[in-house]
Order: structure tokens, then C-alpha cells, then sequence
């Protein structure tokens, strides 16, 4: 990728990369900016537990779930064998990690309050070898790679990468009786497959061409969670649902913003719910997905 700024002649200047010396750097910005990069709200820096010391410790409010985020420069080390080691320690150590996340909040949350199911692990990092992208293949790890960029004028980005998975599971390479079956065994990744089990034919379809309308046109990350699929950017956008004969649009726009002529979506406000946002929309064929894609088009707006 190249990346280019706009001057007042509308010529273009490139923006350098630049080479960064310390990993530090990387860990104190991407700290600092935690919510506006991934959505985390952060607990504490270099975490301590037996022989362990985690870079960051962030607690993902969506899910109800700690995330360790370590940063590191190119090397040969397995993202697997080091991501697994980490869930491994904290599902051993639950108590220590609540205790903390307590301490920094003032909070008196219970190890039942936690879902250890969704436990993840990023790792940052200006560039990765094929060894630990070769990694990504499976297509059930608790383990997300970020990649970092930093530019001239103090430019710089975040990047998840997917490398083609293969839709292989771990769980197949990891007994049960070892520590790496243990985790896989504890920690569950979901996945767009898992919800669509749960639809007929044609919700399974309109599902499809609704992802495929809102990705192609917004460029959101689908993230599949427990109970729905969030389409992201730095923050949820929209949820979908996936039932057998309908589904649920949450739109995450606050209560009375939405413009919404034609009555279609409903405020939720008040009400039970698994999306982010006041209003729902529930869809049982593709008769106004156009009129739909114009509402959610709001809260990409709102959100950008």
C-alpha cells in the first residue's frame, strides 16, 4: 500500500513509512488510544502472573472478556505456541485477573461475571514472518495479528490481518489431555457458519447478499460474536442477528437520531436486546434492502 497526502493544488506527496526503533513505542500508543483502536477499555500495563508478563491487559466490554495484547518485532517465534501459553495461564490464574481488573475499576465483578469462552489474543506488530501468518490458517483461534505502520507527519495505521483460512479447526491437532487441548477446549471462536446453522435457506441467503451489500460498500469487518455478527469499524456499526425464518438488524444509532421514513425500524430502547444501538430491524425477505442499507448508511456516518 502507498499512501498519499492531498495538497491545496491537489497534487499528491507521498507520506513515508518510517522504521520505529522500540517496541515500547508501539505498546504506549496503541494504550493510550485502546477504545478508539479496537474498542478495549484498558486495565493495566505489564501484568505479572507466576512467570508471565503480559504487555497490556484490556478487558472487551462487548463480550464481557479479557484480551492480552503483546507487541513485538519480527521474529521466529510461534504466535500459537506463545498466544496459547497466555489463555493457558489466565484460565489457570482467573482470580488474579479479576482481582486486577477490580483493583483499576473500583468494580467487584465475580469470575462468573466473566465469559472465559471469548478470552482473546492480538498481537501487534510492524510486520509478521509466513511462519506466524502461515499460522492464521485455522480457522478457530483465539488470536488475532495487527499490523502496524508509522509515516512521516505522524501518520499511522492499524491493520487486521486475514490470511486464507483454510477452515481447518486446532482442536483436531490439540489432545485433550494437553495444555494447548485444554484452552481449545475452554475458548470458543465463533464464526458466521455457527450462526447461519441456525437459518433455513433463504434467511441463510439474504444473510449473504446483506453482508455482501454492507462490506463491499462500507468495507466493515465482520466479526461473528455468541449471540450475533457485528459489522465494525472502530466500533460496532451494525448486528445481525441470524434466526430461522428472520433476522434482527440492531443499528447503532441512539435513540430519536435515526431518520427513518418509512417507519420501518423499531425502537428498542427500553427493551431486551443482543445488538448495540436503539433501533431494530427485523427482515424476513429482500424486498427493501436498499431502503435498509440507506438506514444503516446513517450510523457509518455517526461512527467515521
Amino acid at each position: 500500500m502507498r499512501l498519499f497526502k492531498v495538497d491545496s493544488n491537489k497534487s499528491l506527496c507521498l507520506v513515508k513509512e518510517k522504521e520505529i526503533s522500540k517496541e515500547k513505542v508501539m505498546q504506549e500508543i496503541t494504550e493510550r488510544n485502546l477504545q478508539l483502536v479496537f474498542g478495549l477499555d484498558f486495565v493495566c500495563t505489564e501484568f505479572t502472573v507466576d512467570n508471565f508478563r503480559l504487555d497490556t491487559l484490556a478487558f472487551d466490554p462487548e463480550s464481557k472478556s479479557f484480551v492480552i495484547i503483546e507487541y513485538k518485532k519480527t521474529e521466529n517465534r510461534s504466535v500459537i505456541d506463545q498466544g496459547y501459553a497466555y489463555l493457558g495461564k489466565m484460565l489457570d490464574r482467573k482470580a488474579d485477573f479479576v482481582l486486577q481488573y477490580n483493583l483499576v475499576n473500583n468494580k467487584n465483578l465475580q469470575i462468573g461475571d466473566i465469559d472465559w469462552a471469548q478470552s482473546r489474543v492480538y498481537f501487534v506488530s510492524t510486520a509478521f514472518n509466513s511462519y506466524q501468518l502461515g499460522s492464521l490458517i485455522f480457522n478457530d483461534l483465539p488470536i488475532s495479528l495487527w499490523e502496524i505502520k508509522f509515516y512521516s507527519e505522524n501518520h499511522m495505521s492499524y491493520r487486521r490481518i486475514d490470511y486464507g483460512r483454510s477452515g481447518t479447526s486446532i482442536k483436531k491437532l490439540s489432545p485433550i489431555d494437553t495444555k494447548l487441548g485444554k484452552v481449545t477446549n475452554e475458548i470458543v471462536v465463533y464464526t458466521e457458519e455457527d450462526h447461519l446453522k441456525k437459518a433455513n435457506e433463504d434467511i441463510a441467503s439474504l444473510y449473504e447478499t446483506l453482508r455482501d451489500e454492507i462490506v463491499a460498500k462500507w468495507k466493515l469487518s465482520v466479526e461473528p460474536k455468541k449471540l450475533y455478527i457485528a459489522f465494525k469499524r472502530n466500533t460496532n456499526i451494525v448486528d445481525i442477528e441470524i434466526q430461522r425464518s428472520k433476522i434482527k438488524i440492531t443499528i447503532n444509532m441512539p435513540k430519536g437520531q435515526l431518520i427513518d421514513n418509512l417507519g420501518l425500524a423499531e425502537d428498542v430502547s427500553g427493551k431486551g436486546k443482543w445488538g448495540n444501538g436503539d433501533y431494530q430491524i427485523v427482515v424476513r425477505d429482500d424486498t427493501r434492502i436498499s431502503y435498509i442499507l440507506s438506514l444503516i448508511e446513517q450510523s457509518v456516518k455517526l461512527h467515521s
